[in-house]
């Protein structure tokens, strides 16, 4: 590695006012769609998938360019409010980031979107450097990054992500999916999130990302060995924990945004 550059992300505490402000912005987004391209969903969209998640035990699931899994303790209304927020805040980064925008503006704009549905950074650091390694497999390399932000049952949390890379690996059109994004820009862009129960029987959310900055980027970056040599890596990991009351406060806004803004972002893995 070199040209290293860790820096930490000072926490932000989640307020009323706060969310109130940065609804005001996602209800003008909402005003600008034209009445006849409106959609509103008749039951949640996630529904079978969280009754599916259930009989899982698993719960694994493709957020735009994340893999979200769950702790099989979790309940399937965490679960849901949990994918929800996911989508959000990925609608919010493809509708709002402008091209050739930054990975720190990428990264900023996803931690806001969380914070604003109640996800409350304990902790997020990201490191920028140029890979002097030959090569890298991403998956396993977005595990390495998990790990730093892992403490107790450090194991089980991995294996936990593991396992939801194997269930991704045999589903075309999830990897579709994920490779939507980084097909648009120069930028291969994934996540993993993994979702736990804390020790008061609340919800935190993990997330180990990784991207790299590659101009000859033709697809296909899971799974596979990739050259990094001289490619510039930009890793986020983070832990937030859950404020249900204050997803609560905005949760018809917020399926609203996802009904107009997160088609195509989500699907639920099935595989072994």
């Amino acid at each position: 590695m070199s040209d290293i550059s860790i820096q930490p992300v000072t926490q932000m505490a989640f307020d009323d006012a706060m969310q109130d402000k940065y609804f005001e912005g996602i209800a003008a987004e909402l005003q600008n769609v034209a009445p006849g391209r409106r959609t509103k969903r008749s039951t949640s969209i996630l529904e079978t998938a969280s009754s599916d998640s259930s009989a899982q035990g698993v719960g694994t699931s493709v957020v735009g360019p994340s893999l979200v899994v769950f702790e099989q303790a979790l309940s399937e209304d965490d679960r849901q409010a949990a994918l929800e927020c996911q989508q959000f805040a990925e609608a919010v980064v493809r509708n709002r980031l402008p091209q050739g925008a930054s990975n720190e503006e990428r990264y900023r704009m996803y931690n806001e979107a969380l914070l604003s549905l109640g996800w409350v950074t304990q902790s997020y650091t990201y490191k920028k450097y140029v890979s002097k390694q030959l090569t890298i497999t991403m998956n396993e390399a977005i595990l390495q990054v998990l790990e730093t932000v892992v403490s107790g049952g450090a194991s089980s949390v991995l294996n936990l992500v593991a396992s939801g890379f194997s269930k991704l690996k045999g589903d075309k059109d999830a990897l579709k999916i994920v490779d939507a994004g980084s097909k648009k820009n120069d930028v291969v862009s994934f996540k993993a999130v993994p979702c736990i129960t804390t020790a008061d029987g609340g919800m935190s959310m993990l997330m180990g990302g990784l991207d790299l900055v590659d101009k000859e980027y033709n697809g296909n970056f899971l799974f596979v060995t990739y050259k990094t040599q001289g490619v510039q890596i930009f890793q986020g990991a983070g832990v937030r924990n859950f404020n249900r009351r204050a997803f609560e406060r905005k949760k018809n806004t917020i399926y609203e945004y996802n009904d107009q803004f997160a088609d195509g972002l989500f699907k639920q893995l099935t595989g072994q």
